[in-house]
């Protein structure tokens, strides 16, 4: 009733017919990535943080050490890639969405989603279980 974003939108959009009610926000189709970075106050403080991986993209973003511009760029690449993967799944379950005007990472309530194709009707899940 009240929110299929991001991945809940993801996983609803394989069913043959997607209600919502009036008042969801639907949609988020985009990907995200957020690390707090605590580097300079480890640093000042004395802790030393000792990570052990194998592969060289094991770690690319930690809190515990600045990123180097080379591991931000890898993030963003595999960021990128995700969203990709995330819109060819959108296209393939909604192929009447038009992904370049809802794949912005925005929401849209119940009326606006109907209009984008993002769901087939509106209703509460209190009238969609009277109904039945």
């Amino acid at each position: 009733d009240e929110f299929a974003a991001s991945g809940g939108y993801l996983m609803a959009c394989c069913a043959d017919h997607l209600i919502c009610s009036p008042f969801a926000a639907i949609g988020s189709i985009g990907v995200i990535s957020g690390t707090p970075n605590a580097a300079e106050r480890l640093e000042r403080e004395g802790v030393r943080f000792i990570e052990t991986t194998a592969g060289k993209w094991k770690r690319t973003v930690t809190p515990f050490r600045e990123p180097t511009e080379e591991a931000l760029a890898k993030a963003k690449a595999d960021l990128e890639e995700l969203y990709g993967q995330f819109q060819d799944f959108v296209k393939v379950n909604r192929p009447a969405v038009d992904l370049s005007i809802v794949a912005t990472g925005e929401v849209w309530f119940g009326p606006n989603a109907l209009a984008k194709g993002l769901v087939d009707e509106l209703k509460t899940s209190s009238e969609y279980l009277l109904a039945a």
